[in-house]
């Protein structure tokens, strides 16, 4: 349990043990993150608004692929196929920015509510797609963190969103709340609050670190450091503040927070 200062006590969340089990986890900081996580989700009603959780832990390709959600080892769990060159390390896993993605198998089902988040642990900047179902054609829903100083968050829309950002390191959690209520956040701050609407829904997979072109070619490789991902249904203000919150705390309990 965790106490009014989100300190645990020596019991484990049934989903966590899961999780730990299926990834093979014994490192004792590990475990006690992960339970830290799956406590803290349930106790601020958001565990059930996410679809995949991604924590990056165990620093190998097998224990980095598992969803918390759902610790199965099938395309139906969501859980992750690697392709390409990754660096899987215990800060969490890194694409070569030539051919790495990797593949959540998970797809949009609302078009006014969803959202996607990406805790990055590196400062650079390009033509990158960070996490996404985006394509080359329209809609798409994407965060690419830095572009020409700019960071774009879309949810299953055709029009550009984007904001000034310099530094491409932090959490980002990019959500759609109405049709015309679109938001991305940056370490707990709106960096974009837009209007712009949402058409309809992409029908490709999320993809982490990469997109697909319309002929299903990917392309848009980013070099950015992963240590945490999310991909689910729309969060209010307060409720991206919360996940920020307990993320930030997961990551400092790994020693690995920017």
């Amino acid at each position: 349990m965790i106490s009014q200062k989100g300190v645990i006590t020596s019991q484990f969340d049934y989903d966590a043990l899961l999780f730990l089990s299926a990834a093979s986890i014994s490192n004792s900081t590990q475990r006690l993150a992960i339970n830290y996580l799956t406590f803290s989700l349930k106790l601020n009603g958001l565990w059930d608004k996410l679809n995949a959780i991604y924590p990056f832990v165990g620093g190998t390709a097998t224990t980095h692929k598992f969803n918390l959600k759902n610790p199965l080892d099938t395309n139906a769990a969501f859980r992750l196929s690697f392709v390409g060159g990754w660096t899987h390390s215990a800060s969490g896993v890194l694409p070569n920015g030539t051919n790495a993605y990797a593949n959540t198998f998970c797809v949009n089902s609302l078009l006014n509510s969803a959202h996607i988040s990406f805790y990055s642990r590196t400062n650079s900047t390009g033509l990158f797609n960070d996490i996404g179902n985006a394509t080359n054609t329209v809609p798409n829903s994407v965060l690419i963190l830095r572009y020409l100083d700019r960071t774009y968050g879309h949810i299953n829309q055709s029009g550009d969103l984007f904001a000034t950002n310099t530094n491409s390191t932090g959490y980002y959690i990019t959500s759609r709340t109405a049709s015309n209520i679109i938001k991305t956040y940056k370490n707990n701050s709106i960096i974009i609050n837009g209007t712009t609407l949402s058409t309809s829904i992409p029908t490709n997979t999320f993809t982490i670190s990469a997109w697909q072109s319309s002929n299903g070619v990917f392309q848009r490789y980013s070099n950015r450091e992963c240590a945490f991902a999310t991909i689910g249904t729309g969060l209010t203000d307060s409720e991206s503040s919360i996940l920020y919150n307990i993320v930030q705390t997961f990551q400092t309990i790994l020693n690995r927070q920017v």
